[in-house]
């Protein structure tokens, strides 16, 4: 199985599907990762900022038919290569208060 075979660029460029989130979890996120959980790999994207995309058709509390999920992030963009070092993985700020 190829990556190609369980995701696409979207057609603006400015966002990426997975297809089949099974097949993709089971053959794909093994060559990359050190796991093959797709939930895992939900929570990296959003760590790094990148969203699910939700359309207004789907209503965003219903189960989609297809299983197809698309992600996208503002500096994940075809083309524009340069954007990508802008893409961090988001830090958390913990304060610690000391109570006396």
């Amino acid at each position: 199985m190829d990556l190609a075979d369980t995701k696409q660029g979207h057609e603006s460029g400015s966002s990426f599907h997975v297809f089949d989130q099974g097949q993709f979890a089971k053959e794909v996120l093994p060559k990359y990762f050190k796991h093959n959980n797709m939930a895992s790999f939900v929570r990296q994207l959003n760590m790094y900022g990148f969203r699910k995309v939700v359309h207004i058709e789907q209503g965003g509390l219903v189960k989609p038919e297809k299983d197809d999920t698309e992600f996208q992030h503002p500096y994940f963009i075809r083309g524009q290569e340069h954007l990508l070092e802008n893409i961090k993985r988001k830090v958390t700020s913990v304060s610690h208060a000391i109570d006396l």
